[in-house]
Order: structure tokens, then C-alpha cells, then sequence
């Protein structure tokens, strides 16, 4: 049963609805932050106000603003409107005099708009918001903030945090790695994975601010600024400004709110094995209502570097580094590679390079760039020319040097120790757990499970040596968790040999057996993969392999198997109908298929066709209409699998651990992390019920 977790109670955001407009008003009011939102003591955060009229008519008169009682109108930073109020008419701040992080697009002219940038409260308590505009319409909102620096004496703090992100990575995709990885004896895994050995675990609710289903962006941002974002937004709320993605009202991450509070010495490490401008890497530093502004994802890393105390960044995206014309995809003509070698970074691009720093001092900071966009899985670094063909194809060639997570970890660590006095922020991400998953490939997203888990093991040495030395000023945090949820995974059976893919030269359903009532069982019901010395399967399609199932996948072929090459299950066509045509979603008869030319051979080289797998999600198939009137309401031509709602596991180690077990939302995880920094966390089951009494 879920509980609310009473902490949550009380620090949650107290709103008071908005009072009801009187018939003659016609205006709109949003206020953001939004009803439901917390924010720390210090935490700095952008309110703006929204006042709506019709499209086609006047701009709102008359808004204004109030805080705690006091009239705050003045404050707002948009430029002057044609009736001299601020923010009238859709008003934006366009001053070159402010810092880029605080210019404002245009917003629509039947708009009237209140902005203020950086605001912060530094004692806890509520803070009410009122709003009204001349023609009567009225809001009124009250903001929690919450306390977070009450030391206990004798707790430990977290002077560093780590925090690794299996990306669309459920309670299913890591039980499927421990058999997998580890295998079983006598129905025990023959050992945990390291992220089944941290010594709490809860669960983690991961809806966005705007849908049940969260995507990446929100879901990482609403762990590191303790709000809820927009699907596709990240550290940022929603505005109805027009063209800037990067304008939007914004909300400290963790890593900026302690890099400004301790200072220089206090520094902000994001590696992962996407592109380093994906929404999970992003949302840990820049701020942008668009997670696709890749080019400019890229340069704000740079760019903000001071606010954002951004030292080492790893991963792949260099083609977002190099301008247009020179391997790169920029259209602005900057050189962003040449601009962080320029401002200190050491630049790595192969693994052979990151593993020869070992040898010498750790780089003050540290570029890695290993791939023009995602960096190759697991299974194709691993499997290469033995199961996996996929890094042989000449596509492929600038990607086939790339490390293991594993090491861009202890490499990152290595720097973020060395120059980090006041401590570090690391975020590690497995990205394609979820890429994987989105393709319905059960074996590349357990390989990327276990390839996070490695680094699981990186992370968890290095707190093991902190939290044990002398120093009892430079204790670790590890928390391993997920944004989400990808696919629906479900561990659904074990394939029984009578009619394994390879005995009966093409996949059937009986192969995915269920177990049995026998009293002498003649059915083994156990999976028979044999594990080598680097953790991972010698072989991905034994005889009797774990077999996997999606709930949120679309059409697919299923033959059982393995793939060589790394594609996706669907394919999108066309159909016509009523002389239009459109884009659907079918099964992709390139993988698993009995087509001549389909990715469908086992290990050994003999072709296994597959069967057809319906879906259950949208793909496209029936059409809107009419379409002009449909927006995005209009079915898709899905060729993924979707995310679910299905809460995800976090487990954590390390200063104010405790904290974390139990049911949460996303968002409480930033205050429980703010807590372990200065030892304001409950110790004990007594104090952690106190805590959650109140």
C-alpha cells in the first residue's frame, strides 16, 4: 500500500485554490512554481505570473503581485509594455545587459506577465503569493519552505554525493541482471548485484508535472531540484514565452544550490553512456523547456560552468562540440571542444586515452567525448565479433573505441576527489537500459543493467574508503535508482529446451515455459548461463535462457534470440486511406522476421524466423479527424516502447541512508539528500518515525 510519507506532509506545498473569477473577468491567471511545489531554505527559484486574455483581445491591466503581504510588482524584470506596465502585452527582458541565464522571450500579446529571477527565502515557513489584474481575476498560492540545516550531533554528513541512473531501468530489469549476471543455486542468486548490497532501499514515484507518464527530462530534474517538472522540461516550470528554450522560470539543482553555498572548492561531475546533451546528463545542470536543444544543452554546460560547477563531463554528443563542416552538427560556428581545452579541461576522446590519466596527477577537469551521439551498449562492446556484429559496421567506426561506464566512473572520481575540497556532485547514468528497452531488446537492456552495476562497484569502493578513513569531514552518499520505467518489462519464464529456437529451427511460444505442480519435475526450470570472467554471459541464448516480456511495447517479431545488429522492433510505413496518406506503426521485418535478409540468426549462424507479437500501444492505425482540429490528440505512429508509471526502486549507502526507505515522491529526494549533507537526518526507526509524524 502506498503511504504518503509524512515528511512530505510536512514540507508539502500548501495551495490555496484560486478564487473563483467574477463572470466579467475573462483573464487567466497561472502562477509558477505550480500548486504542489517545495523548495529549501536558500534554494533559489523563478516565480512568474501569467494573466491571459483571449487570443485577439487587450493585453490584462492592472497585475499585481503580492508576497507575504507586500506588493512585489515593481520587482518584475520584463520590459515596459505599451501601457507602461511591465510585462504587458507579452513583454520580454531583452536587455544584453543581463546575464544570458536571465533574459526573457516574447510571449503572446493578449498576455500580461510578471517575472522575477533568483528568488529565495532564508527562514522555513509558509510564503503566500497573491495575484489580481484590473478586470478582477484572482489567484493566491502558498509556498512551503522547507528546513534542511538542523545538524544532529554526532551525525555524519555527506561532503559527496553519488548518484547513478539507470535510465528507464525498473525493479524488473535489475531482478533480470542478478539471474542473468549472477545466476542462481538452489533458487538464491549465486551472488547480489552491487546495487542489491546498499543498505536501504524505498520506492520512487515518478510522474511528471503534466502526466502520469514521465519522461527522462523530469525525471531526473525532479530528483535535484525537489519540484516537478513538464514532460520534456528540465530544472525549469512551463511559460508562455514563444522561441528561447532556454528562458523559461527556473529551479536550483542540487549541484548549483551547493556549489554556490560552499563555493569553488565544491564541483558537479555528469557522466553517462548517452550523449552527454540527452535529457537525464542535462537535467543535472542546464536548464531548458526543450530537451532536444542539443547545441545549446552543449554550450550552457560551458558557458554557465560557474554557476553550474560543472568539472567533469563524460560521455558521448561530440558532434554537438565541433562546429558545422569539421565531423560536427553546430550551425553557430563555435568550436566547444577547443573552447573547454581552452578554459582547463583535459580532452579524451578514446578509451585507450582515459585509461593512460591513471598514470599521472588527476586533471583539474576532465572533457571525455567518445561517440558523435550515443555511446555503443554493453552487449556490443562486449559481445563484439562473438554475438554482436553491430560495431563492425562501417557506420559504427568513429564509436568502437569507447569505455566501459565502469571506468569514465573511476576516472571521474579520481578528478573529483583530487580537486574537490568542499566536496563533489556525481551523477553516473546507464542511458541504454531505457534506449534498449525502447527497441523491446531484452538482451542489450540487461547488459546495460550490468554495465551500471559496475559502476555500482566503482561507487561503492570509493564510499567504502571515505566513510571509513580518519577524516570524518569527507563521507560518501551513494544512491543508485531510475527516472523511470521503460517498456513494461516482465520476467515471464524459461525457455524449455523441447522447444528451444535452435532445436526446432524457429521460435514458438511453448519455448516460454511456466512452472509446474509435478511432485518429480521432468521440466529444468532453471537458466544454464555460463558466466565469464568479465561478468557477463559467454553466451545470450543458452538452452534454457530467461525469457522477457514487454506490456508497453508495440508490434513486434519475437524469435527468442539474441541480436546481432542493434535495430529497432518496429518499422514505420505508410497506409492510405480516403486518398490520404499517413505514417503506422508494424512489426519491423528487418529483425526476427523470416525474411531472407532479418536479423534472426542464433549464435552460431542458423537463421531461427520469429512470430508476430501485437502490441498494445498507439501506433497510428486510426486517424483523427478532422486533422486540423486534432493537435496532438491524433494517434502516433509509436515505433518505441513507451515508459510506464511503475515506480522504481532507490536504493542508497552512506550518511542519512535511512531516510530513503519507504514510498516517495521523485521530488522528496533532493531534501533527503540536502539532510545527509549536514546531518539533519533521522539516525533511527523511532526518529525517522518522529520525522514523518510531523
Amino acid at each position: 500500500m502506498y503511504t504518503r510519507s509524512p515528511f512530505l506532509a510536512s514540507i508539502a506545498l500548501i495551495v490555496v485554490a484560486a478564487a473563483p473569477v467574477p463572470a466579467a473577468a475573462a483573464t487567466s491567471l497561472r502562477v509558477m512554481p505550480p500548486e504542489g511545489t517545495t523548495v529549501a531554505v536558500g534554494q533559489r527559484f523563478d516565480l512568474r505570473v501569467e494573466a491571459s486574455a483571449p487570443a485577439g483581445s487587450a493585453a490584462p491591466a492592472g497585475l499585481r503581485v503580492m508576497l507575504d503581504g507586500v506588493d512585489i510588482t515593481d520587482r518584475n524584470t520584463l520590459d515596459a509594455g505599451s501601457n507602461g506596465e511591465r510585462g504587458y502585452g507579452g513583454t520580454g527582458a531583452a536587455a544584453t545587459n543581463l546575464p544570458i541565464s536571465h533574459r526573457a522571450g516574447q510571449a503572446p500579446p493578449h498576455t500580461s506577465n510578471f517575472l522575477v529571477r533568483d528568488l529565495a527565502f532564508d527562514t522555513p515557513g509558509d510564503r503566500i503569493v497573491e495575484v489580481r489584474t484590473a478586470d478582477g481575476a484572482t489567484a493566491r498560492v502558498t509556498l512551503q519552505v522547507v528546513a534542511w540545516d538542523a545538524p544532529r550531533r554526532g551525525r555524519a554528513r555527506a561532503r559527496n554525493i553519488i548518484f547513478l541512473v539507470g535510465d528507464g531501468m525498473g525493479i524488473a530489469h535489475r531482478t533480470a541482471a542478478r539471474i542473468v549476471g549472477r545466476g542462481l543455486v538452489n533458487g538464491k542468486a549465486r551472488r547480489p548485484l552491487a546495487m542489491d548490497t546498499l543498505e536501504v532501499s524505498g520506492t520512487v514515484s515518478t510522474s511528471a508535472l503534466n502526466a502520469v507518464i514521465t519522461d527522462s527530462a523530469p525525471g531526473m530534474s525532479s530528483y535535484v531540484t525537489g519540484a516537478k517538472s513538464n514532460n520534456n522540461q528540465e530544472g525549469v516550470f512551463p511559460d508562455n514565452t514563444l522561441d528561447d528554450p532556454f528562458d523559461n522560470p527556473k529551479v536550483e539543482y542540487l549541484g548549483e544550490f551547493l556549489r554556490r553555498l560552499r563555493g569553488r572548492g565544491f564541483n558537479v561531475g555528469i557522466v553517462t553512456t548517452g550523449d552527454v546533451t540527452d535529457a537525464t546528463p542535462g537535467a543535472n545542470a542546464v536548464h531548458t523547456s526543450d530537451r532536444l536543444a542539443s547545441d545549446g544543452i552543449a554550450a550552457r554546460f560551458f558557458d554557465e560552468r560557474d554557476r553550474n560547477g560543472v568539472t567533469v563531463l563524460m560521455g558521448g554528443g561530440s558532434s554537438h562540440f565541433v562546429a558545422d563542416g569539421s565531423r560536427g552538427a553546430r550551425t553557430d560556428g563555435r568550436d566547444l571542444g577547443a573552447e573547454f581545452t581552452a578554459a582547463g579541461f583535459t580532452r579524451v576522446d578514446t578509451a585507450p586515452a582515459l585509461a593512460a590519466l591513471s598514470a599521472g596527477a588527476p586533471p583539474r577537469r576532465l572533457l571525455g567525448l567518445f561517440s558523435p551521439g550515443t555511446m555503443p551498449v554493453a552487449f556490443d562492446k562486449v559481445g563484439a565479433g562473438r554475438y554482436s556484429d553491430e560495431l563492425a559496421r562501417e557506420a559504427n567506426a568513429a564509436r568502437r573505441d569507447a569505455p566501459m561506464l565502469r571506468d569514465m566512473a573511476a576516472a571521474a572520481l579520481r578528478t573529483l576527489e583530487a580537486h574537490s575540497p568542499a566536496g563533489f556532485y556525481l551523477m553516473v547514468e546507464a542511458a541504454s537500459i531505457d534506449k534498449a528497452a525502447h527497441n523491446a531488446d531484452a538482451e542489450r537492456a540487461i547488459w546495460d543493467t550490468l554495465e551500471l552495476d559496475g559502476a555500482v562497484e566503482v561507487a561503492l569502493a570509493f564510499a567504502a574508503r571515505t566513510n571509513s578513513d580518519a577524516d570524518a569531514t569527507n563521507d560518501t552518499l551513494v544512491i543508485v535508482t531510475a527516472d523511470h520505467e521503460c517498456g513494461g518489462l516482465a520476467l515471464i519464464g524459461v525457455g524449455n529446451e523441447r522447444y528451444a529456437p535452435q532445436s526446432l529451427g524457429r521460435a514458438v511460444r511453448d519455448y516460454a515455459a511456466v512452472f509446474r505442480f509435478e511432485p518429480e519435475q521432468r521440466l529444468d526450470f532453471t537458466t544454464n548461463y555460463e558466466i565469464g570472467p568479465d561478468g557477463y554471459p559467454v553466451n545470450p541464448d543458452p538452452s534454457r535462457k530467461l525469457l522477457l516480456g514487454w506490456a508497453a511495447a508495440p508490434d513486434r517479431y519475437e524469435n527468442w534470440l539474441s541480436n546481432r545488429y542493434y535495430r529497432s522492433a518496429t518499422a514505420i510505413t505508410r497506409k492510405v486511406e480516403n486518398d490520404v496518406s499517413r505514417p503506422i506503426a508494424v512489426a519491423n521485418p528487418q529483425r526476427d522476421s523470416g525474411l531472407p535478409q532479418a536479423d534472426n540468426k542464433s549464435v552460431s549462424g542458423e537463421a531461427i524466423p520469429g512470430f508476430l507479437v501485437e502490441g498494445v500501444i498507439e501506433n497510428g492505425e486510426y486517424a483523427c479527424a478532422p486533422q486540423e482540429q486534432c493537435g496532438d490528440t491524433s494517434s502516433l505512429a509509436l515505433n518505441t516502447s513507451g515508459h510506464t508509471a511503475t515506480d522504481v526502486v532507490l536504493s542508497a549507502s552512506g550518511p542519512g541512508a535511512l531516510q530513503f526507505t519507504g514510498a516517495h515522491e521523485n521530488t522528496a529526494i533532493f531534501f533527503w539528500m540536502l539532510r545527509a549533507t549536514t546531518g539533519s537526518y533521522p539516525n533511527t526507526i523511532e526518529e525517522l518515525r518522529a520525522s514523518r509524524a510531523r
